[in-house]
């Protein structure tokens, strides 16, 4: 897996109106129960969650399909990672299985992982100029 996150899973706290900032913190806890890492970010840094899974059976067009480019959480970590997709799911509670992008492997991938739906993200690959 790449050693750079391309976001954490966060919580907005709190809502600047006066400054259009959003006030958030990572989700992970620290050893001692506290959130300790914190951020300030504009509108444009923060992607909102999927609220609702999709249902292959009613909405399978609008599943992610295989080899498109996405963001996804990395099982067990709060961090989100390019990854393709491998297989999106075929039951509203299956999740999409994942290969994240990996150097270690000569194709390039990991060997796919689960990742539940709402935490694998459309991949904008917005390149500054």
């Amino acid at each position: 897996v790449s050693t750079q996150s391309t976001g954490i899973l966060a919580e907005v706290y709190l809502y600047n109106s006066n400054t259009n900032k959003y006030q958030v913190k990572d989700i992970e806890e620290d050893e001692r129960g506290e959130n300790s890492d914190q951020h300030t970010l504009s509108r444009r840094r923060v992607i909102p969650l999927p609220l609702r899974k999709l249902n292959p059976a009613t909405h399978g067009h609008l599943l992610f399909q295989p080899k498109h480019k996405v963001l996804a959480l990395y099982p067990q970590t709060t961090c989100f990672y390019p990854a393709t997709i491998h297989k999106p799911p075929e039951t509203e509670d299956e999740d999409y299985q994942v290969m994240f992008y990996d150097n270690y492997y000569a194709e390039g991938y990991a060997p796919p992982l689960p990742v539940p739906q709402r935490y694998v993200l459309d991949f904008k690959d917005k390149k500054r100029k």
